[in-house]
């Protein structure tokens, strides 16, 4: 009888309906989106990839240029000061790149690979 009763038990919870699954309203779904993660993951591989290109510095300003010359270092700056800056922006634009490990570097190359840039921002405007 009791073998009756467990294979009664087990059959029930075989055929049992399953839970059907929570429905999500649409506002409920976007505000779970994983935007924030993701995009901390996307600025920590732009800081690994600076930090990278900082560990590979050359004593030669040619090397130096087309390393620099590759990143997005010269167009951030030109958007971060919306296509103008002034001498003291300039001179800290130099230093930074000294501590990220592009030195030496010519600055008048620098400068006209900024100032491309600057064209390119306000076209794209």
């Amino acid at each position: 009888m009791a073998q009756k009763k467990t294979a009664k038990k087990e059959t029930a919870a075989k055929t049992a309906p399953k839970a059907a699954p929570k429905a999500v309203s649409k506002a409920a779904a976007k505000t779970k989106t994983p935007a924030k993660p993701v995009k901390a993951a996307v600025n920590a591989a732009k800081a690994a990839a600076v930090k990278a290109s900082a560990l590979k510095a050359s004593d030669d300003p040619e090397e130096n240029i087309k390393r620099f010359a590759k990143t997005p270092i010269a167009m951030n700056f030109v958007k971060a000061h919306n296509g103008a800056w002034n001498h003291t922006d300039w001179l800290d634009f130099l230093s930074d790149l000294k501590k990220r490990g592009y030195y030496p570097i010519d600055a008048d190359r620098v400068g006209l690979i900024l100032e491309d840039k600057k064209k390119a921002f306000f076209n794209a405007k």
